[in-house]
């Protein structure tokens, strides 16, 4: 009998092994990161090597750079202080729901944020006065959207306002340049360890230089005053771990382009009714969301599971059951919103694995069209 195959990576990664044997390597003695004895110095070294390994992958100065405790506390974090925050409607929960009151931007049908509508919700928010934030996500947790940042960052400097982007589903996927874009007005920005290989539990907001963050845990002062609360060591460890082997995402973007196409072209070839949500937009190679007209998301997911194979309805880690998403219907597929799938994979998959679940999903799908035909005659 066939392995299961994993293919929801943008839900949660598999624990790199670089990193269980790292953090597995430090249990036992005392880590405390504020002790100055010689036990807390070294857990304060292995704690700012993280912070080197985690800067180098996304392109930032490593003192920029707070743990926290996942990439939902960073979002919070990010958007503390500022009496307006303009996002978009697609993001993560962990940015809609920390601020209800903020002005959300409507999507194309293709999932790309509108941006002249952008522009003239700047334009409103600066006569009303007061700080303002624009907080839009680089990848999108469902689709693999990729969001145009440069324009964004341009708009957000021709109007002087601070710009977050959640670039968890982002990072060791695509190149990021903290630091580049820190000179272009990028302000703040949010990880998350699990995503990476690393242990779920621990996160980081990337803070531009000169740019005070309030403190949404206050307490010991921990995180140069940023962040209180002993430092998770153990899982910080393990997501500079992470970070190290991740590093090496290049060698997996030449092969998941082309894997991807032939996932789509080989499923439509044989389902012609089958949409790719996102269309021809730039999307994250290793995420595919998929229309399926004629089958509800949860059959599918349900029928794959029982075929052995792991995919996604919807995001994973905003509840335990598969519900209509708010991403897919704000690009306009309404009530076929419960029809989306997301397949998304990574360093563990093979070519052979994402051809067998297309063949997979093409019989299950097909099966489901005969019955339905059979019920309506």
């Amino acid at each position: 009998m066939r392995q299961p195959v994993y293919l929801d990576y943008n839900a949660s990664a598999p624990l790199r092994p670089e990193a269980a044997e790292y953090m597995t390597s430090l249990m036992g003695p005392a880590r405390n990161p504020s002790s100055i004895h010689s036990f807390g110095r070294s857990s304060k070294l292995i704690m700012e090597t993280a912070r080197g390994d985690l800067a180098e992958l996304a392109g930032g100065d490593a003192s920029g750079f707070m743990f926290t405790s996942g990439g939902t506390e960073a979002n919070n974090t990010a958007l503390l202080g500022f009496e307006q925050v303009i996002t978009c409607i697609v993001e993560h929960d962990a940015v809609l729901a920390a601020r209800p009151d903020a002005h959300k931007i409507g999507v194309g049908i293709d999932g790309g944020i509108n941006l002249p509508e952008l522009d003239s919700a700047l334009q409103q928010a600066k006569n009303r006065g007061g700080e303002i934030l624009v907080s839009v996500m680089l990848v999108n947790n469902e689709t693999g959207r990729i969001q145009p940042i440069e324009k964004l960052l341009k708009i957000c400097r021709s109007y002087d306002v601070a710009f977050h982007s959640d670039m968890v589903q982002a990072l060791g996927k695509i190149p990021i340049k903290l630091d580049e874009w820190s000179r272009s007005g990028l302000t703040m920005a949010s990880f998350s360890a699990h995503k990476i290989g690393g242990p779920p539990g621990v996160g980081a907001l990337w803070v531009a230089p000169g740019r005070h963050v309030p403190q949404l845990l206050k307490g010991g002062g921990q995180e140069r005053g940023r962040r209180s609360g002993t430092e998770n060591i153990y899982g910080i460890a393990g997501f500079g771990a992470a970070a190290k082997s991740a590093s090496s995402w290049q060698d997996y973007a030449k092969l998941w382009p082309k894997w991807r196409s032939e996932f789509v072209v080989k499923l439509q070839q044989a389902c012609s009714d089958i949409v790719l949500t996102t269309k021809d937009a730039p999307c994250v190679s290793n995420t595919i969301s998929l229309l399926l007209p004629a089958m509800p998301a949860q059959i599918a997911v349900i029928s794959l599971d029982m075929d052995g194979f792991a995919i996604s309805s919807g995001a994973a880690c905003s509840s335990g059951k598969v519900q209509e998403s708010h991403v897919i219907k704000s690009m306009g597929f309404g009530s076929l919103s419960s029809h989306v799938i997301r397949i998304s994979f990574g360093w563990e998959n093979t070519q052979d694995e994402i051809s067998a679940l297309a063949d997979a999903l093409i019989e299950i799908y097909k099966r489901h069209q005969e019955k339905q035909f059979t019920i309506e005659q």
